[in-house]
């Protein structure tokens, strides 16, 4: 038997009108409408039904490493200082249009598509990778590949 931990992914998923859930979701594909969010419980014994999240609805899916994160964590802002040992070639910065700012790199940004990738640049950031919705991006500062420079 497969664990659980390897078919079900860790997501916070933000809505473009502020809301926040979290939860489990076994059905994340990016090319498709929809997936299903299995709530975190807020109690051992709680068993919430997963929940149909629309992708047309969302700012961005956060796989994270876990719910809790690092209230002290300092948040990056700039590429200073870090390696370019990353799981994708191409440097991005997401503006979105709530203020956000994610810095990060990513295999195949296109302002034409739905959404994207991005790994945070931050080995220490409790995103493991944000699935960022296009309608959602305010800007975004694109590089080639670390190599082409």
């Amino acid at each position: 038997m497969i664990p659980k931990s390897l078919w079900e992914n860790k997501i916070v998923v933000h809505f473009l009108d502020g809301r926040i859930m979290k939860g489990r979701t076994r059905d994340f594909f990016p090319n498709r409408g929809f997936f299903h969010l299995t709530p975190t419980p807020l109690l051992q014994e709680d068993h919430t039904p997963p929940v149909r999240i629309e992708i047309a609805s969302l700012k961005a899916v956060f796989f994270v490493k876990d719910y809790k994160g690092n209230k002290y964590h300092k948040k990056v802002t700039g590429f200073e200082g870090f390696s370019e040992k990353t799981p994708a070639p191409h440097r991005i910065v997401v503006y979105f249009k709530d203020g956000e700012v994610l810095y990060g790199t990513t295999h195949s940004y296109g302002p034409k598509r739905k959404g994207f990738f991005l790994y945070p640049i931050d080995p220490s950031d409790n995103n493991e990778r944000v699935y960022v919705i296009q309608s959602a991006v305010k800007e975004v500062w694109f590089e080639r590949s670390f190599k082409e420079r």
